[in-house]
Order: structure tokens, then sequence, then C-alpha cells
């Protein structure tokens, strides 16, 4: 037979009320024997409190929301952990929803954790100019949200977790440079987001700085995926061969993807050509050597992400709008020294 809070009550010989301010840690005007009783009695029956119904008491559900675009992404997966690990110390609860990198999906999983009544939201968001329409409206609600690693623009007072993409792209194709590599080709991520076309200005400001022409038959847009880098590889191979002799993918996916497709056309990295990456996502399929990269530390700014949201939702006042984290290239050795 199910336990319900009118029993413990009846068991205790106190009010309803009082076991449900108890459970609730309401405690400031009952006495320290009567909780002590009631917490006993909820330990002895293993009672378990009605969310629901606990969540109309205190107004709070106990559980955030955290909106990432691909969750098959092993940076996305990575970050969500750091998330759940630093909520599940305080006891919240985390429902993920993966967007596909779909806008209409992004807005979709927004109304329902907002009818869900969750307590605040981590967003990761697909497209900056469209982003902004209905974000502004969750905000004039004063809803917890703290973004990260993609910018809004027009919600300058929304807590974020952001890196410099701008710089960890120049610390690449200055890496590139500096070990004689003048062709370089550039995977893009999608540039209707504020991460990849930070990404992109960073790889043309350093090929502007050493007075490097701007050869725009290399630069391909890409999505992110490893797919997409694999099919702009052979592209970039069949068009233009001879026209690079490195290449930068703006994320370690596209990178990989790209990788197997040089593999494939009988070519080594870096003996034939260079190749590097961002994000030092770690990648199952086999390649030796692995993908010289930018680091983000992307377990730690899923912690850093939840610590916001937290403080947010606790009002804390000393919450700072930005958090950034600073970029580290990993050498690996996808990137040799061209003779």
């Amino acid at each position: 037979m199910k336990i319900t809070i009118k029993d413990i009550a009846r068991l205790c010989n106190v009010s309803v009320t009082t076991v449900s301010r108890v459970i609730n840690h309401k405690v400031d005007n009952i006495g320290a024997d009567t909780v002590r009783k009631v917490e006993d009695k909820i330990r002895e029956l293993g009672f378990k409190p009605n969310a629901i119904a606990r969540s109309m008491v205190t107004g709070k559900s106990n559980t955030i929301g955290l909106v990432i675009p691909d969750v098959r992404n092993p940076f996305f997966s990575e970050l969500a952990k750091g998330v759940e690990d630093f909520m599940n110390d305080q006891n919240y609860g985390v429902l993920l929803c993966n967007t596909d990198s779909s806008l209409e999906k992004e807005e979709q999983y927004i109304k329902l954790l907002r009818g869900k009544s969750v307590d605040g939201v981590i967003f990761t968001t697909q497209n900056t100019n469209e982003s902004e329409k209905y974000f502004v409206d969750i905000l004039k609600n004063h809803y917890p949200v703290v973004l990260i690693e993609r910018y809004v623009q027009g919600v300058e007072n929304v807590p974020g977790v952001y890196v410099d993409n701008f710089g960890g792209a120049q610390k690449m194709c200055r890496f590139l440079l500096e070990r004689g590599y003048r062709k370089i080709a550039c995977i893009t991520g999608p540039l209707h987001t504020h991460n990849a076309v930070l990404r992109f200005e960073g790889y043309k400001s350093v090929m502007q700085e050493a007075g490097i022409e701007l050869n725009h038959d290399i630069i391909l847009e890409g999505n992110y995926h490893y797919e997409c880098g694999y099919e702009l590889m052979q592209r970039l191979l069949s068009e233009f061969s001879g026209e690079f002799d490195a290449v930068f993918a703006c994320n370690d996916i596209m990178g990989y993807g790209a990788y197997k497709a040089l593999q494939d056309a009988g070519l080594s990295v870096p003996g034939d050509i260079a190749l590097s990456g961002f994000d030092n996502t770690p990648f199952l399929e086999v390649f030796e050597p692995k993908l010289t990269t930018i680091n983000l530390p992307a377990h730690e700014m899923g912690k850093k992400a939840a610590e916001m949201l937290f403080k947010v939702m606790s009002k804390d006042e000393s919450q700072k709008l930005e958090y950034r984290f600073e970029l580290e290239l990993v050498d690996k050795g996808s990137v040799g020294y061209k003779e």
C-alpha cells in the first residue's frame, strides 16, 4: 500500500501541514523533537514526496533544463556531464534537450521546459539572430538562464560561459604558419552561429597579418558534423588539389571527417597534408597521429555554467555576468614541418 503524507501525520500525531513543512525544510516554528520524529518516520516507511505537489508548495521543481545542439558530439556530451555533476551535488535533476541544430526544435524545447516549470535553463543556442526574438521574451519574465559557448546579441545582461574562439583560431593558424605552411584551407562551422564566425575571423586575421591573400576557393562552410568534414575534404582534393598544403577545420569532428577522407585518398597526415582542429574532442575512431587542436575544457565549462545558474536561481548578487576560459593549443602530431 502506498504511504501518503496523511499516513505520516497520523502515525506521528501531528498535522499534515507540519509534515509538509518538515518535508520542505520550513521548520523554523516546529520543535526539534517533532522534526526528528517526522523525519525518522519518513525514513522508516520509505516515504517519497510527490514531486509535483512539493513543487507547488516550494515554488521549485529542483530540476533545470540543458539545451544543446548535438548530443552525439563528444564535446557536448562532456559538457552535459559537467552540468549534471554539479547539479546532482545540489540535489537537482537535469532535463537534457537535444535540438539537432534546429532552430525550430530549440524554440519548442524552451517552451516545453517552461511548461514543465524547471527552475532555470542552461542554453547553447543555434542561431544568434533568430534566437534573439524569443530569447528576449524569456528574459522579460525574469527566467533564470545561463548561456554557454555561444553568445546571443541583444541579451548582454544574461550570464554566460564563453571561450576566446577568435584568439584560439589565431593561435592555431599562427602555429601552422610557424611550421612553414602558407596555403591553409579552412573548413568553417555554420556561419550563422557566433562561435563559427569568430573562429573564421581569427583565421582570416592571421592570414591577413602574414600578408597572405585569402583564397576563397579553399574556404568552405561546414556544419560541425563528421560527414560534412569528410565531404568537404573530398571536394578540396577533387577541385583544388595543389592549392593547399594544410587544413584548419573549425571543430574536431569535422577535422576527423577530413582526416578519414585523406586516408581514403591514400594521403598521409601530416606528410602530405597538415591537419588541425578545434575543441580537443575525444574520438572513437583510431587515427595516428591524433589531431592537433585547441583545447576547450568541456567538463569544466559545464560545471561553471551550472554553478552560475545555481547562483542566479539562489539570487546570489555576487554572480558575475561572464566567465571566460583561456584556450591552449595541444600539439598531437598532425601538423608537421613544411619542407
